[in-house]
């Protein structure tokens, strides 16, 4: 690899680090108060208290977890960077390797919210608003996130069979179309489970509730039309000439889905808006 390309790889992980491990940590946990103060006390002034104390615990937890990731995978891209050595001898899993450590403060973040619905939860009436008429699937789709993951699929199955005429080492072949079901099948579900999902017993109002499930399923398709379109480049990366250059795009791809992953926590802007009476 050459000289330059590698201190090019040095600066995609350094930013790697500071994105995911720096920003979406500070973005995160500024969305967790958001939620606790603006949402939460403002609709649930008895759990004002509750929640302050919380906050002041979870917050420790949260950035001690942080930062020992921070610590963990900042440490490792400076070794190199002093060593002038390679990361996992520049493999393609290394973007992998900082986005799994990445992604332990974000399962973090998650339990955080979970935690703090249960606060809001204790605090609620037992009465709950609910629409007259049920709600269809499609309401909850986005048809424009649905033409873009149909399309994502057919760039997909296209450069399958542009590779089986003209391969690669290592090409799966036909094989990779068994992929592509299983990562359709895997978000099917995931999208499925959050339509039934009813745990969402904290917010009152149905169109609080429904705006929440709706913001979950099409972020969790937009992540699928892009996990494919991603898929499709490291094949087209590595059937030409531009092999050393799928670290970077790796890097890039698992920055975009933290930072999706942190703004999937925001809740939508109507939930913020307290009713006059």
């Amino acid at each position: 690899m050459s000289d330059w390309l590698t201190q090019i790889n040095y600066s995609m992980m350094v930013i790697q680090v500071i994105v995911t491990l720096v920003l979406v940590p500070i973005l995160s946990y500024r969305l967790l108060l958001s939620i606790a103060n603006n949402y939460g006390t403002s609709r649930f002034p008895n759990a004002s208290d509750d929640v302050k104390l919380w906050l002041n615990k979870a917050s420790r937890q949260y950035w001690n977890v942080v930062a020992i990731t921070l610590l963990i995978a900042g440490g490792s891209v400076l070794h190199a960077i002093l060593n002038n050595s390679e990361l996992l001898n520049w493999d393609d899993q290394i973007g992998m390797v900082l986005y799994l450590i990445a992604m332990i403060p974000v399962i973090v973040m998650v339990l955080l919210h979970k935690a703090l619905f249960g606060i809001f939860k204790k605090h609620v009436g037992n009465k709950r608003s609910a629409f007259l008429k049920v709600r269809t699937w499609q309401e909850y789709i986005s048809k424009p996130l649905v033409a873009l993951v149909m399309s994502a699929n057919i760039v997909f199955v296209a450069t399958v069979f542009y590779f089986t005429q003209q391969p690669f080492d290592g090409f799966a072949g036909f094989y990779n179309l068994i992929g592509l079901f299983v990562i359709n099948l895997i978000f099917i579900a995931i999208i499925f489970a959050v339509y039934r999902d009813n745990k969402t017993n904290a917010l009152q109002q149905p169109e609080q509730r429904n705006a929440l499930k709706k913001r979950s399923i099409n972020v969790n398709l937009f992540i699928l039309a892009l996990a494919l379109f991603h898929i499709s480049l490291s094949m087209w990366i590595q059937g030409s000439d531009l092999v050393t250059y799928k670290v970077l795009v790796q890097s890039v791809y698992f920055q975009v889905i933290l930072v999706i992953s942190a703004f999937s926590l925001t809740l939508p802007k109507s939930m913020f808006l307290v009713e006059r009476k």
